[in-house]
């Protein structure tokens, strides 16, 4: 533990230089591929690992590798020797690692874990896919309306009779580009402090993250597709430590460490809570508005009968199914909310500068 605790020390700048040049999931995703291959030939760790560190390209992998051959050289476990970069290795994938380690079942676990690193490249390549379309648009819409307003409707004002009563909705456009006229500086910075504040308070502000994660899983369109996938994080990560014969107490303390959600894990952790008195984990979750009763049933099988493995796997493929599923249909209702509130944004913009000009039109006819 000395030589770990030595070179994370010595780690410290190194890290913040990596997080400048981070190598991608798809390194990860590709690195564990090739150790669980070559683990399955009967290679030893550090034989595999400088068998890869040959053919790697990545400057930051081949670091990694190169590290990680010398502490073992020096009898330090693969899985220790990985703590001095947790930034790029997660805690439960050295979690599972060391287990799978001690119990002789590295290749298994390192292939599994490849795979479900490459499941949620997919899920989060589809929904980066389902967003960029709608961030294009509204960008669009906004340079578009700002241009209007700062442009386009002060010219048009100038045709407009001093006396002429103007609607409400023209009123409201003209009151708007003139404040933007007036203060677009600080509008901009306001735009640009939104973010780093946001960031600050969600990050540094325990009430206020608590608020932003209730709202997140209970908003309209999204809250099904965000619930889906905790269900299926839960139910694979509980799957894979109880496969790696990880205790449940650590098991649930390493769910609540992935989960980024408050509320889903301050529930894992009450869970952990309730165990560590003797209480059953079907129990604990019973009337939980975060996990559904049929997972909930799951776990209570496998409490009376002892038998969770092959079902709770299942229970994950079920809901990975799901979130493919909301994906694609969060895309396909994305779009038309979308042109509906564009639509209406370019309504109000033509209805302020047509209605006063049909006012004008009816009262030279009338004159």
């Amino acid at each position: 533990m000395a030589i770990v605790w030595w070179t994370k020390k010595q780690s410290s700048l190194e890290k913040i230089y990596m997080n400048l040049n981070k190598p991608k999931l798809n390194n990860k995703v590709v690195l564990f591929r090739l150790l669980a291959a070559t683990q399955k030939a009967g290679l030893w760790i550090r034989d595999s690992l400088k068998g890869i560190k040959k053919a790697e390209t990545h400057p930051w992998v081949k670091k990694i590798l190169k590290d990680t051959i010398e502490q073992i050289n020096e009898w330090v476990w693969f899985a220790d020797a990985l703590w001095k970069y947790d930034d790029f290795f997660s805690n439960s994938e050295i979690e599972l690692i060391k287990s799978s380690e001690q119990m002789w079942k590295l290749p298994e676990t390192l292939e599994s874990m490849s795979i479900e690193l490459e499941k949620m490249q997919i899920i989060k390549s589809k929904i980066k896919s389902a967003m960029m379309y709608p961030s294009i648009v509204i960008l669009v819409s906004i340079a578009a309306v700002i241009l209007l307003l700062l442009k386009v409707i002060p010219g048009i004002i100038q045709f407009f009779p001093a006396n002429l009563e103007l609607p409400w909705i023209t009123q409201f456009v003209i009151s708007a580009s003139n404040y933007l006229q007036t203060n677009y500086i600080i509008i901009f910075l306001i735009l640009i402090w939104i973010p780093i504040l946001y960031t600050f308070l969600y990050t540094k502000i325990l009430p206020f993250k608590i608020f932003i994660d209730k709202l997140i899983l209970k908003a309209p369109v999204i809250w099904p597709l965000i619930k889906t996938f905790y269900r299926y994080r839960f139910s694979k990560l509980l799957w894979d430590f109880y496969n790696s014969w990880i205790s449940p107490l650590n098991s649930l303390t390493q769910i609540a460490k992935i989960f980024s959600n408050y509320h889903y894990k301050k529930k894992v952790m009450d869970v952990k809570k309730d165990l560590e008195v003797w209480l059953e984990m079907a129990d604990s979750f019973e009337g939980s508005w975060l996990f559904n009763p049929i997972l909930i049933q799951i776990i209570w099988i496998w409490e009376k009968t002892g038998n969770i493995w092959e079902v709770l796997i299942k229970m994950a493929d079920f809901y990975r199914n799901e979130v493919d599923t909301e994906v694609d249909w969060l895309t396909k209702m994305i779009e038309p909310i979308l042109m509906v509130c564009v639509s209406g944004v370019i309504w109000a913009i033509v209805a302020s500068i047509f209605l006063p000009m049909v006012d004008l039109i009816w009262s030279f006819s009338s004159s």
